[in-house]
């Protein structure tokens, strides 16, 4: 049922049309968001299963054309159309025809070849890229019991478990298929086969096609046999120490984990979410078979590299909150235009609007303070070893391309005790630092570490200790240093900062990249504060992550070095410790006083009249209220010059927005005096003794604090 003609139909029609334009732009934009981050996030998934899919093919491919060469081989040497005595010059035109082969060989019985002769084993495998004849029975009795892939392949074809071969000196897949020589050319009489054919596909093909794939920055694939052993991974010393997915999984307890070495052994398909409760990070695992060597591609892509537009994400639920909260005031407004004459309905509308607003406020900072979980732009995150090493092969290519060579590795670990604010951009860091050198490889290499932030004079490095563990020479130092790092306070007090330690070696002219020891730590995910004192305090903030990063920084120089790999996009390893300032206490300290002049504004406002016995009651004169409105923007200005003073900001802060807000009222306050007395009739002044101004207060005033909010933070 509408309200009667006239004014309480107009503003129920009107409060109609915006609230339901408000909530239809709502729903659009929800529906574009949601649809927009979907549509990214299977684009994504779908061109990772695509990488997984390929990949597994082209391995595939591989294994299928070796182990059919070996196959040809085999069936060559028992139809005779191969003699014994060419088999060498045979091998020789194979390598020559399929210059991928990494080995191949072919390996007699003992008395086998000739009766005279117990073993036989020409054997061509690359060596520094060439192929060249090696002897395998020079080198070994390829026929003790604990040479499994000789006695496999004697016995039935197939592709063995990956292994370190003696005489390629390297890590090998091989497939083995048995011959049996034609009875002209048998040196024996036995029944069973005289010999086997091998064929080697090197693990550093494998390597090399899973590290080729595009998984973002630290997104990695690994391989895995039947058994769960592994074949590839970033962290190598998990296929040469022929470590287990099974075991692994076991050792962390991840049922998810578990499922995935179950599913892949069975050379099933498909996709499994996993999340990894040691360093926090959310993954997708796709996982194909290679169905000739019974093999499994696993891919690994994290869902943090998901390429969606956080910021443009951002903007549309800002959009989305203002939005509902336009159509939440329009329905409020139409509710009231059946009780234009009831007071208490009008102030329960402007306290509920002044409400949405606020409510509005809260929500955008919400939205903000969810930045401080993500990952920090224009820098790669380091909190997981195989993600590392991915990222780090890659980078080793490109430097190879630009003629840098390989790069030095050097483990390094950081150790926060305190950190304070010294200034508004510079701050004062008290910890531990240690490096691992590698002995004798890094014995030309000076020890040490220096800080490029630090301010000279503030700079404290005193050596603490100096241990040999093994092959390797541990140095630790303590460190008490005062960085300068501009900051950006025009968000203040709902700002994010991320302190940064940039951490270089000294030997510049060198081609050092310092990795993060994650062994160090107990836990690497960034919101356990690896790296931070358990009981780290800094008044004022919250401390929220702390975790390594990769930042490419732009010299625009070489240093005076030429050559130096810092010239291009070098990996500089940083300590990051995000902080989250205390809304708590920076509202009591600088909110608060504006608090107060808002509800001593609003109480001035609310004694405005110009009954002369209510004015005479309230002490009510114009001249009261512009003196009381002078008292207040003095003291109001005065902590607004002292929040300029303490944060030094260039730009004009988010907080100064309220004060701008706070004076603007203070004017109207006053000009609302000024006119309420000066005017004999005015409509918006005098309707119900000031009724209107004293109604629009709250909501203004909050709207006001919305509308600052949207244009900062949009």
């Amino acid at each position: 049922m509408f309200p009667p003609p006239g004014p309480a139909r107009l503003v129920f029609s009107t409060a109609l049309v915006v609230a339901v334009v408000a909530f239809t732009i709502a729903v659009g934009l929800i529906w574009v968001d949601r649809s927009t981050r979907q549509q990214t996030t299977d684009d994504w998934r779908e061109r990772i299963r695509g990488e997984a899919t390929a990949a597994a093919e082209s391995l595939n491919a591989d294994m299928r054309q070796l182990s059919g060469l070996a196959d040809e081989l085999a069936s060559e040497l028992a139809s005779g159309d191969l003699p014994v005595a060419r088999i060498e010059a045979r091998l020789e035109e194979l390598v020559a025809q399929h210059p991928h082969v990494f080995g191949v060989g072919v390996m007699f019985r003992p008395y086998a070849y000739a009766p005279d002769r117990r073993l036989h084993a020409p054997y061509i495998v690359k060596r520094h890229g060439v192929h060249r004849m090696v002897r395998v029975e020079d080198v070994y009795d390829y026929t003790e019991p604990r040479h499994d892939w000789y006695h496999q392949g004697t016995a039935r074809s197939g592709w063995l478990e990956p292994f370190f071969g003696q005489a390629s000196q390297a890590m090998l897949a091989l497939y083995c298929t048995p011959f049996r020589l034609p009875e002209a050319q048998r040196a024996r009489d036995a029944a069973e086969a005289d010999g086997t054919v091998c064929i080697d596909y090197s693990i550093e093909d494998v390597w090399d096609l899973v590290g080729a794939l595009d998984l973002g920055e630290t997104g990695y694939a690994f391989v895995i046999t039947d058994q769960g052993t592994f074949v590839a991974h970033p962290r190598r010393e998990y296929a040469r120490q022929g470590q287990n997915l099974h075991d692994i999984a076991d050792q962390l307890r991840d049922p998810v984990l578990t499922r995935l070495a179950q599913r892949a052994t069975d050379l099933q398909s498909g996709a499994i979410a996993h999340s990894n409760e040691l360093t926090g990070q959310d993954s997708w695992i796709f996982y194909r078979p290679i169905t000739a060597p019974r093999w499994s591609l696993a891919v690994v892509a994290f869902t943090a590299e998901i390429p969606l537009d956080l910021g443009e994400h951002k903007h549309r639920q800002i959009l989305i909150a203002i939005a509902l909260i336009v159509g939440a005031s329009g329905l409020i407004v139409l509710l009231l235009a059946y009780r234009l004459d009831a007071n208490p309905a009008l102030w329960s509308g402007s306290v509920a609007i002044a409400l949405l607003f606020l409510v509005g406020v809260v929500h955008i900072w919400t939205l903000e303070f969810a930045e401080a979980g993500r990952d920090p732009p224009e820098a790669v995150m380091l909190i997981d070893r195989a993600g590392i090493e991915s990222y780090l092969d890659g980078y080793g290519e490109q430097a190879r391309l630009q003629r840098f060579g390989d790069p030095i590795r050097i483990p390094t670990g950081m150790f926060i005790q305190a950190i304070r604010f010294k200034t508004a951009h510079d701050f004062v860091v008290t910890g531990f630092a240690w490096q691992r050198y590698a002995v004798p490889e890094h014995d030309d290499l000076r020890r040490g570490i220096f800080f490029p932030d630090a301010i000279p004079e503030q700079d404290v490095r005193e050596e603490l200790f100096r241990l040999r563990e093994g092959d390797s020479e541990v140095i630790g130092w303590y460190f008490k240093t005062t960085l300068h790092q501009p900051f950006e306070y025009s968000r203040f007090p709902i700002d994010i900062k991320t302190l940064r330690l940039r951490v270089w070696h000294p030997e510049l002219a060198r081609h050092i990249v310092l990795v993060p020891e994650l062994e160090a730590y107990r836990l690497i995910h960034p919101t356990a504060l690896p790296g931070m004192e358990p009981d780290f305090r800094l008044p004022g903030w919250q401390v929220k992550r702390s975790f390594f990063a990769y930042r490419f920084h732009d010299y625009r120089s070489d240093l005076g070095l030429r050559g130096n790999a810092k010239g291009g996009e070098f990996p500089e390893l940083t300590y990051n410790v995000t902080l989250l300032r205390n809304i708590t206490d920076a509202f009591i300290s600088n909110q608060i006083p504006l608090f107060v002049a808002a509800v001593m504004l609003f109480a001035m406002l609310m004694i405005d009249t110009r009954e002369t016995a209510r004015a005479s009651l309230y002490g009510f004169t114009t001249s009261t209220v512009l003196a009381t409105s002078a008292a207040i923007f003095f003291i109001i200005l005065l902590a607004h010059i002292d929040v300029r003073r303490r944060y030094a900001a260039e730009e004009i802060m988010y907080l100064e927005y309220f004060y701008f807000i706070t004076y603007f009222t203070i004017v109207a306050v006053s000009i609302n005096a000024f006119m309420l007395m000066a005017l004999s009739d005015n409509r918006f002044f005098h309707y119900r003794d000031n009724l209107i101004p004293k109604l629009l207060f709250w909501p203004l005033l909050h709207g006001a604090f919305l509308v600052v909010t949207v244009y900062v933070f949009l």
